[in-house]
């Protein structure tokens, strides 16, 4: 990596391999994390009905409680993703729209503040409301840069992300009327 170029140059070889570890820690841990939180957002979905195939995504494994149907899903869609065989391009469409979804969390809690001021916050926000400002400006940094440095890449990956507004707004007609008392 260019990082442990650097590091190689600047501090000898065990700098060039010291940094070469903390990357390998700093990626397992992200993929970790995508792991765990990435099958909780179908699975959230789908206890909303919110997804075609909403009671096979949302169940639970019976000793760990973990949503394993929705874990095979995503299991299906990266291995897709992995046969496509464009892994850079794949990486600059997801992280792109990625930020814009991180933007919208910014602004959220600023939103949900003033909507919902009795709400129960079991985690609050540091130094609020200057952390969240840099959040925005930041992300918003990250977006807009994309989008002037590479707007291929940015509208192929609002173009994939809004192929799932039909399949949204299907479905959210049929909540309407749900809720209408309608049968669907």
């Amino acid at each position: 990596t260019p990082a442990a170029a650097v590091a190689n140059v600047l501090f000898g070889p065990a700098g060039g391999s010291i940094i070469t570890v903390g990357i390998l820690i700093s990626v397992f841990g992200t993929i970790n994390g995508y792991i765990l939180t990435g099958m909780r957002v179908p699975y959230a979905m789908a206890v909303e009905n919110k997804l075609p195939g909403s009671k096979w995504l949302s169940k639970l494994s019976s000793k760990s409680k973990v949503p394993v149907n929705s874990g095979i899903l995503l299991e299906i869609i990266s291995i897709v993703l992995i046969f496509s065989g464009k892994f850079d391009q794949l990486t600059d469409l997801l992280i792109f729209v990625i930020w814009i979804f991180y933007v919208m969390t910014f602004f959220a809690v600023f939103v949900l503040r003033k909507k919902r001021p009795d709400m129960e916050r079991p985690y609050k926000v540091p130094l609020y409301p200057v952390v969240p400002i840099i959040a925005i400006i930041g992300g918003l940094y990250i977006v807009f840069n994309t989008l002037f440095t590479q707007p291929l890449n940015a509208g192929l990956g609002l173009i994939v992300t809004l192929i799932g507004l039909p399949v949204y707004m299907c479905r959210k007609s049929k909540f309407k009327k749900v809720d209408n008392g309608e049968k669907n």
